[in-house]
C-alpha cells in the first residue's frame, strides 16, 4: 500500500499513470518502485534528458495542476530516499494526515527556536541586533538560477527524474506527501510542513525538486534588501549547511546578497 493508499484507506492509486509514463517507467526499477509506492501519477525522465525538456515538462504540469487540483514535483530516482520510504511503510505509523495534523502552527516560530539554538543562545539572552550577525562578504552576488536536486554534476544532464503529479493543491504539503527528514539537522517532516506553510504564505514559495538531502523552491520574486538578512536567518535555521558549506565566506550575508538576485531557493543536509 502506498503513503497515498493509507491516507485514502484504500490502498489503491487515485489515478492511472498516463501511456507515456507507464512506458517511461520500464526503463528503471528504482524509479518505477518509488512511484508505486507513493501511488501518485508520474512521468519518468530518463537518465539523460536535457534541463530544459524536464523543466518545460514540469511547467506544463504547474498549468494543468492549477486546474486539476494538484502539486507537480521533481524527484530524482534516489535509492536512500526509497529505503527511507520503506522505513516509513515498515514502521506502519506514518501518514500524510498524521504528518499534517501534526504541523507546528506557526513555522515562524520554529525557525527562530531553531537559529537561537543554532546560535547557543539561552532562552533569556537577548538576541544581538541583525547588525551584528550577517558579517562581511565583499564579492559577487551568486544567482541560483537552475535547479539542480536532479542533474549530473558531470555532464549537466538529468538524471532518471519522476515528475510527480501530487494530490493537493496546498504546495506546502508537498513534503508530506513525499516525506524525506528527520535526521541530524534535518528537520522532521511535520516541522518542514510548517516552514513550507509560512514560506509560501509570506514570499510565494514552493517546493520544486526533493531527494533524500535535498530540497530546492522558487519564488515569484527576488526578496528585497530589506528582508534579505531576515530571509538569510530563516534558511540558516532550516539547514546550516546553507552557510557553512554551501557558500565562500560562511557568512549570511553571502545568502543575504544571493537571495536579493536569485528566484531559486536551495537547500541542502550533509
Amino acid at each position: 500500500m502506498g503513503i497515498l493508499g493509507k491516507i485514502l484507506g484504500n490502498g489503491e492509486k487515485d489515478d492511472a499513470p498516463t501511456e507515456a509514463a507507464t512506458e517511461a517507467a520500464a526503463e528503471s526499477s528504482l524509479a518505477k518502485r518509488m512511484a508505486d509506492k507513493l501511488g501518485y501519477p508520474y512521468k519518468i525522465f530518463p537518465a539523460g534528458t536535457s534541463y530544459e525538456e524536464v523543466m518545460a515538462a514540469y511547467e506544463e504540469a504547474v498549468d494543468r495542476g492549477q486546474k486539476e487540483g494538484f502539486t507537480p514535483v521533481l524527484v530524482p530516482a534516489d535509492s536512500v530516499l526509497e529505503e527511507y520510504f520503506d522505513i516509513l511503510e515498515d514502521e506502519d505509523s506514518y501518514t500524510v494526515q498524521g504528518a499534517l495534523d501534526k504541523a507546528p502552527e506557526s513555522g515562524k516560530a520554529f525557525l527562530d527556536a531553531c537559529f537561537r539554538e543554532y546560535m547557543g543562545y539561552d532562552d533569556e539572552e537577548v538576541e544581538p541586533g541583525l547588525d551584528e550577525i550577517p558579517g562581511e562578504y565583499d564579492g559577487e552576488p551568486s544567482c541560483v538560477d537552475e535547479y539542480t536536486a536532479f542533474l549530473n554534476f558531470e555532464n549537466g544532464k538529468c538524471l532518471e527524474t519522476l515528475l510527480l503529479q501530487v494530490p493537493t493543491d496546498k504546495p506546502w504539503e508537498v513534503v508530506a506527501y513525499v516525506p524525506f527528514g528527520g535526521w541530524n539537522d534535518c528537520p522532521a517532516v511535520e516541522d518542514m510542513v510548517a516552514v513550507c506553510k509560512y514560506w509560501h504564505e509570506k514570499y510565494g514559495a514552493i517546493p520544486v525538486t526533493i531527494s533524500h538531502d535535498v530540497m530546492e523552491m522558487r519564488v515569484p520574486n527576488p526578496v528585497s534588501k530589506e528582508e534579505s538578512v531576515e530571509v538569510a536567518k530563516e534558511h540558516f535555521a532550516f539547514t546550516p549547511d546553507r552557510v557553512y558549506q554551501c557558500t565562500e565566506s560562511g557568512t549570511l550575508k553571502e545568502v543575504s546578497d544571493s537571495l536579493e538576485i536569485s528566484k531559486i531557493w536551495y537547500f541542502w543536509w550533509d
